[in-house]
């Protein structure tokens, strides 16, 4: 009987370590013991990725590519604005510096240009204000009769008859003038971009039927403009 004791413990002792080595093993595989990923850190892992895709790309934005048309409408409003203050100073010297070398400068009495009608000049070749010569511009609105005046009265009734620089209406492109008359300088010379100076109308009574337009028509020229014809503008029946 003694000599079995020994015997006993040590096979209880063989067996409470077995079952140690058990539980130890069981512990070491438990799913609850390995670090979740918090959506945190799921998120910032994937930051960098969307960062870099809305990184700005070596294309041009759209505000960038309408930068030029802008800067040309600029340029052309500019042109038109010191072409009417030297209409309104008589200034013919400065004004021919303006004159397209090709095609020179149209006149027209009225917003329809009629390009067999009307009086062209070329730079350096413009009448003078003291040029007492009758010169036929076109074709009178109504009557029908041919308009023939000197360059002077032309200038005072067809050109600057309003102060056009003091216009309240200046467009691009784009004209205000109605009526039965309709501007065609962009069919006459193809390509071509224009400035409208407009008055609305002077007097209530007329409801707008006396409105007054001063058109400048131009082609571009390299980096500059040029002047291709001076239009007058009114209401024609």
């Amino acid at each position: 009987m003694r000599r079995m004791v020994p015997l006993l413990t040590a096979a209880l002792l063989a067996l409470l370590l077995a079952g140690c080595g058990s539980s130890s093993n069981n512990d070491t595989n438990s799913p609850s013991t390995i670090p979740e990923t918090s959506p945190s850190s799921s998120s910032e892992q994937s930051q960098p990725t969307a960062t870099n895709s809305s990184e700005p790309t070596a294309e041009p934005s759209k505000d960038n590519a309408e930068q030029p048309a802008d800067n040309a409408e600029v340029a052309l409003k500019d042109a038109a604005a010191n072409i009417v203050e030297l209409l309104r100073d008589r200034d013919l010297a400065s004004l021919s510096d303006w004159i397209d070398p090709r095609q020179g400068l149209r006149f027209s009495p009225y917003s329809h240009i009629d390009s067999e009608s009307s009086q062209v000049f070329k730079s350096g070749e413009l009448p003078d204000f003291k040029d007492t010569n009758l010169l036929t511009w076109g074709i009178a609105d109504g009557s029908g009769e041919p308009i023939e005046l000197t360059f002077r009265d032309y200038y005072d009734k067809f050109v600057y008859n309003q102060d056009f620089a003091e216009a309240p209406n200046v467009t691009v492109n784009h004209t205000l003038a109605k009526g039965t008359t309709l501007f065609n300088g962009t069919e006459v010379y193809p390509g071509a971009s224009y400035v409208e100076f407009f008055f609305p109308g002077f007097d209530a009574q007329f409801e707008g039927m006396d409105w007054q337009s001063l058109v400048l028509v131009f082609v571009p020229s390299g980096e500059d403009w040029k002047l291709v014809s001076i239009v007058h503008g009114q209401w024609t029946t």
